[in-house]
């Protein structure tokens, strides 16, 4: 063989050499793991309740009161609107019932028809466990099933007047309110009696 075909076979070898080894680099980095980007945490500048407060402006400056510096302790984070109301309905402006509303008081029908007191408890529930209102007071469990939670609670003050009441005016309240339950139904009677009178 001559000089020209060594030459030629040598540099033949030497990119057969060159082209595998490309292909070892090329499969090792087929195979190894993608270098991941670092990740960011996006922090929402608007408030989760500016869709509802945008609207109910009235309520913007106590929204939630002391449930607006409240932490959910089912995600951590902090209590919205949507926590207790749900999630407004695109109809929600024409009134349409898609949204929890509380009553305010023991005497509410028209609410405790549309969301009877089962619901309405079993939102305050599902942040509030039963075991420590228990201890905080043994009526919670008396009242739990006949009794809205904003019968005797409001939900946006910034402080909530039912909290360390004292002993004094707990009484006055249970007396208030039994008295008006009992005449209540005593005017309940009379309408029943005077309407089979009429008849």
């Amino acid at each position: 063989m001559g000089d020209l075909t060594m030459d030629f076979l040598r540099l033949m070898l030497m990119a057969a050499m060159l082209l595998t080894s490309l292909q070892g680099q090329a499969a090792e980095q087929t195979t190894a793991p993608a270098a991941v980007p670092p990740t960011h945490e996006v922090e929402f500048l608007r408030s989760a309740d500016k869709a509802c407060t945008d609207c109910h402006k009235d309520q913007d400056d106590v929204m939630h009161g002391k449930h607006g510096k409240a932490t959910n302790p089912n995600n951590l984070k902090p209590v919205t609107c949507t926590n207790c109301h749900g999630q407004p309905s695109p109809l929600h402006r024409e009134g349409v019932k898609d949204v929890m509303r509380f009553s305010n008081s023991f005497n509410d029908k028209k609410s405790t028809e549309a969301y009877p007191i089962v619901e309405q408890n079993g939102v305050c529930m599902s942040c509030h466990e039963p075991k420590p209102l228990r201890e905080a007071l043994w009526a919670h469990d008396v009242h739990a099933t006949k009794l809205t939670c904003t019968s005797c609670h409001q939900l946006h003050p910034a402080k909530e007047p039912m909290v360390e009441i004292p002993e004094k005016s707990r009484i006055k309240l249970c007396v208030d309110c039994h008295s008006k339950q009992h005449e209540a139904v005593k005017a309940a009677k009379a309408n029943t009696t005077s309407g089979k009178e009429a008849q």
